[in-house]
Formats: structure tokens, sequence, C-alpha cells
């Protein structure tokens, strides 16, 4: 259970990491309290970047208790109490989801490319661009026991525009993802609890 009063961040990172360095660019306008990375694989980008919070590499091993406690063992070092998944690849224990919640209020969130409650999962903008949706978008949310479930916090849209390739609507989600989740790390720097 969360008992510090004190704001600490942690991002959760798997791959290239482009949304957890926004976040960390954000972190400095914004004085947002970003105390570490967290990455599951050795060979992800994000662990190759120049970045000055410390990063902790916990590979994935098949025992998720396990796995998950030698991540709550780094968080406690920092007394992590709000944790921001940016490509993380990785379902969470609703065990490990209930440590980051106090008084019913979640304090993990989730970004997702798509316009919840479509296409939850994986290949969200493969999917979105080979059903020809004429708009797709990115979902800001908490993490509850669910994929893809949890309340939304903020969704944003893009059009698909004409002759538009799959790179190029990727592109385009990814650009507003890194605006939009860097303004709700801006809002929970603020929050008062």
């Amino acid at each position: 259970m969360v008992t510090s009063q004190t704001k600490s961040i942690a991002i959760f990172a798997s791959g290239t990491g482009t949304n957890a360095l926004a976040l960390i660019k954000a972190a400095k306008k914004y004085k947002a309290p970003i105390k570490c990375l967290i990455c599951d694989h050795p060979d992800a980008q994000i662990t190759k970047e120049n970045i000055d919070i410390p990063i902790y590499v916990i590979p994935f091993e098949k025992d998720k208790k396990n796995h998950e406690k030698k991540i709550l063992e780094v968080l406690s070092q920092y007394q992590i109490n709000w944790i921001f998944l940016a490509g993380y690849m990785r379902i969470l224990s609703s065990e490990f989801i209930n440590h980051f919640s106090k008084e019913n209020t979640r304090r993990i969130i989730n970004i997702h490319p798509s316009l919840l409650p479509k296409y939850k999962g994986l290949n969200a903008y493969e999917r979105s661009f080979n059903n020809n949706d004429n708009f797709s978008g990115i979902t800001i949310h908490f993490v509850d026991s669910g994929i893809d479930t949890g309340e939304i916090i903020y969704q944003g849209k893009f059009e698909r525009k004409v002759g538009d390739n799959l790179d190029d609507f990727i592109k385009r989600g990814k650009e507003l993802e890194h605006i939009l989740y860097p303004q709700i790390l801006e809002r929970v720097t603020k929050l008062s609890y």
C-alpha cells in the first residue's frame, strides 16, 4: 500500500523507449520527480540511452512473482508511489497493481496506441490501419488487472491521410503520444496526493 505523500515516479519500458525519453525530457520542465527507469529487456534501446536517471534492467523470468519482487525491491529504494508504463510489454499482477493503489486510487498509468476500447493488446496501430479506420489515436489510462481495461484518463485522435502508408500512420500516432503523455505527467506532478 502506498503511504508516502511525496511523489516519487518510476518509468517502465521494454523497447526503444521513445515515450520514456519524452517523459524524462518533460520531467525537467515540470520538475517531475522521476527517480528511476525499469526495463525488462537487457538489449532494449532505452538501456543504451544517456539519461540522467538510474536504469535497472530486470530481465523477465518465468516466475512472475519473483520477477515482480525484484522490481519492488528496486522501487522501494526510491519510495516509488507512481509508475508510468512507456511501452512496457509485461502484464502486471493484480498484487503488484494493488501495491500502487491508495484509497481506491490507482497510481500506475499506461499509454496505449488506440482509441480504447478498440484494439486492446498488441499491434493496435497496425490493426487500425489494416481496418482502414478514418481516425486512430491514443489512450492514456490507469492500469487495472485487465488488458487495457483501466479507467481512461485522456484520449487523443489523429486522422488517417490519403496516401498514408503504415509507417506514416504510426509516425503520426507516435508524435501524438510524445505530446500527450508528458501532459499527463505534468498533471500528476501537480496533484496534492
